[in-house]
């Protein structure tokens, strides 16, 4: 039993090594998933503002288009006034 104090020490040491080691891994998995889950979140938000800049960029095109509908409405009743008002003279005439 010289060397009992030795002996127990070494054996709790093992025990503290193998506790510490069971700790360290689990807290090391909750780190990367918190990661994983932060940098799933930053990609999913990235996705939106993406989204959304797409969809005002469709709606812009979308305004346009229907501007320029309108235009053309426009000059096709101008077009046919100006024939209605060439007919009527040639009638006249």
């Amino acid at each position: 039993m010289e060397h009992g104090y030795i002996i127990l020490s070494i054996v709790a040491l093992l025990f503290i090594s193998i506790y510490g080691f069971a700790y360290f891994s689990t807290t090391l998995d909750k780190k990367r998933r918190r990661k994983a889950e932060k940098a799933e979140i930053e990609k999913e938000e990235r996705k939106l503002i993406e989204n959304r800049k797409k969809q005002a960029l469709r709606d812009e095109k979308l305004l346009e288009s229907m501007r320029r509908r309108e235009e053309i409405q426009e000059e096709l009743k101008m077009l046919e006034v100006m024939k209605r008002n060439r007919e009527r003279k040639q009638n006249a005439c």
